[in-house]
């Protein structure tokens, strides 16, 4: 990116040179009119960058220069670092706690007020009897779930709900070495707001034919690689065996590839049928509805694919009319 002004510079050094010396006329005169196009597209180029370096602000899938400037105007975290309100031992005193574990999705991703999400939808559907606490950390998987609900000190959970992602696999892929992980963008692309805009929508797939290539595809691969299959139910034995050992009930909510919520159905179910192997019998998937909604209103957008607004809402309310309503009846 230095490098790229400083030539910028020069050039315009070169063509101010040029234009103000007198022995070469037509030299003069070329640079003259090339200088105006120098300060028209030196304006629009610093225009760009302090509008996306100061004003824009969009979620995306990936973190994104746009989407840090999401991050910075909406993303409060409480004093353990969760997007949720400030707890107390003694706010959770007599009550029925509710502790959600979860990725991006039960973090909020997206979703600029934090009470549209699906454990807040729940918790209003619950009343003041209950207290659910939102534990979802942004980039976890299933191990470093369990670590979160194990540091939690605060109260013990009298229900867990586990919210799973197909995903979550990726992390014991990884930890075998068996999964690709994605190329960075280029410097140049990470330290312009303007020029990480133009390449995150524009220009990745014209200089990198490998970017974002095929990453779904190599989720479900890994479902179907024994190896890496194996290892991720040891991970969510060990989830259910520390919410066995609290005596806590576990509700697990799986959510589908938003995109194609059908094809992960076989991954969906596979899941589900470990979590039931287990004796686990409160589980959600949720590929049906994801397939019932039109894309755009399941969605927060084509460049953020986690779930909109009005889905966290009917995600919150199937989960209390599953598992909680009769009971609060």
């Amino acid at each position: 990116m230095l490098t790229f002004v400083l030539i910028f510079l020069a050039v315009g050094a070169l063509l101010i040179a040029l234009a103000v010396q007198k022995r070469f006329h037509r030299w003069q005169s070329v640079a003259r009119g090339l200088l105006i196009t120098y300060v028209m597209v030196a304006l629009i180029l610093g225009a760009g960058e302090l509008y996306f370096r100061y004003v824009f602000a969009e979620s995306e899938n990936t973190v994104s220069l746009a989407t840090e400037n999401w991050l910075a105007r909406y993303w409060h975290t409480n004093a353990l670092g969760f997007r949720d309100r400030e707890w107390t031992a003694a706010d959770l005193a007599g009550k029925t706690v509710v502790g959600v574990t979860g990725d991006s999705f039960t973090a909020g991703w997206g979703i600029q007020d934090p009470a549209d999400r699906y454990p807040e939808v729940l918790a209003g559907l619950l009343g003041d009897d209950y207290a659910v606490v939102n534990l979802g950390q942004y980039g976890t998987a299933t191990p470093e779930q369990l670590e979160i609900l194990q540091k939690f000190d605060l109260a013990t959970p009298d229900v867990v709900i586990l919210q799973y992602f197909l995903n979550d696999i990726n992390y014991a892929g990884l930890r075998l070495g068996l999964l690709p992980t994605p190329k960075p963008a280029p410097d140049w692309a990470q330290e312009s707001y303007l020029g990480n805009f133009l390449y995150t929508r524009l220009l990745a797939r014209f200089l990198d034919p490998e970017f974002n290539k095929d990453w779904w595809q190599w989720s479900y691969d890994a479902y179907d690689n024994v190896t890496i299959w194996d290892l991720h139910q040891e991970e969510i034995d060990a989830y259910i065996d520390y919410v066995d050992s609290i005596g806590a009930r576990l509700i697990v909510v799986i959510f589908p590839n938003m995109l194609d919520p059908v094809k992960s159905i076989a991954y969906i179910d596979r899941v589900a049928q470990h979590f039931e192997a287990r004796g686990v019998t409160d589980v959600l998937k949720l590929f049906d509805e994801a397939a019932a909604w039109p894309l755009q209103e399941r969605i927060v957008s084509l460049r953020d694919t986690h779930p909109s607004v009005a889905f966290h809402h009917m995600v919150g309310e199937a989960i209390y009319q599953r598992f909680f309503e009769q009971s609060a009846d």
